[in-house]
C-alpha cells in the first residue's frame, strides 16, 4: 500500500519547515508553507470523517442482502428513503412526530413557515425541529402520525382480526388457537406497543395475541382521528 496523502504532505511540511530556518526565506516560500499546512489539515479532517463514516457504510453494505426482494422492493425503496432523511440531519427525530408533520398538511407548513421567519435560514431538518419544539405541537403530531400509521396499517389489523370475528370461528376450541404466533398479529402487537410506550406483551399462542389484539383494538377509540386544540382552529 502505498504512503497516504497525509503522510506526504507531512514529510513535505517537515522539509519546508527546515527551509524556513534558513535566513534567505523568502514571502512565496512562506505563503507556500503555510497553504500546505493548511492542506494537510483538511486532509487530515477528511480522513477522520472518512474513518469515521465506514464502519456504518459497511454495515449498510452487509445487509443490503438481507433485505427482503431485493432492489426495487417496497422494503428497498423505503430504506433508501429513511437513508435520505438520515443524511439530511433527521436522525433523532421521532419518527411518528416526523410522519405526523409531513401529514398535517397546511398546519405543518404553517409552523415551517413561522419558524423559517422568526430564525432566518436553517437546514430543513433544523426548521423541523423548531417547528416541532413546542411541546404541545410535537404531542399532537404525535398523535397524528399514530393515526396515519394506524391506519395504513389498519388492512393487517383487519386480515388479523376483523376477518376472523366475521367468519364466526372464534370460539375457545377452536384449533388455530394453540398455533404459533402469525407474523401479522407480531407486527400489531409491536405496532400497539410501540405507539403506547409499553413492554411488548408475554403471548405465546394465536389465540393469546388475538384476543389481546382484539382487546386493544376493539376499542373505537383505537382508531378516532385526533383532535387539534381549539386555539388552532382557523
Amino acid at each position: 500500500m502505498g504512503v497516504g496523502w497525509g503522510s506526504r504532505l507531512s514529510t513535505v511540511s517537515i522539509s519546508l519547515c527546515m527551509t524556513s530556518a534558513q535566513p534567505s526565506i523568502s514571502p512565496d516560500v512562506a505563503s507556500l508553507l503555510d497553504r500546505l499546512t493548511l492542506l494537510e489539515r483538511s486532509a487530515s479532517s477528511e480522513l477522520a470523517i472518512i474513518e469515521e463514516r465506514l464502519p456504518e457504510l459497511r454495515r449498510q453494505a452487509k445487509a443490503r442482502s438481507k433485505r427482503r426482494r431485493g432492489p426495487g422492493s417496497p422494503d428497498a425503496e423505503k430504506y433508501k428513503l429513511g437513508s435520505i432523511l438520515a443524511l439530511l440531519g433527521f436522525r433523532g427525530i421521532d419518527d411518528l412526530v416526523l410522519l405526523g408533520l409531513l401529514a398535517s398538511g397546511d398546519r405543518g407548513l404553517q409552523w415551517l413557515a413561522e419558524a423559517r421567519v422568526e430564525q432566518g435560514p436553517m437546514s430543513f431538518a433544523d426548521l423541523v425541529r423548531t417547528a416541532i419544539a413546542d411541546e404541545k405541537r410535537a404531542d399532537w403530531c404525535r398523535a397524528w402520525g399514530e393515526y396515519r400509521w394506524k391506519a395504513y396499517k389498519r388492512p393487517i389489523y383487519d386480515a388479523a382480526v376483523t376477518s376472523f370475528l366475521e367468519s364466526g370461528r372464534t370460539g375457545e376450541a377452536e384449533a388455530w388457537r394453540s398455533r404459533d404466533i402469525t407474523d401479522d398479529q407480531a407486527d400489531i402487537i409491536q405496532d400497539i406497543c410501540e405507539a403506547a410506550d409499553v413492554p411488548l406483551p408475554d403471548l405465546n399462542t394465536r389465540g393469546e395475541a388475538f384476543e389481546w389484539i382484539r382487546e386493544k383494538g376493539g376499542n373505537p377509540a383505537y382508531w378516532d382521528e385526533p383532535e387539534q386544540p381549539p386555539e388552532w382552529e382557523d
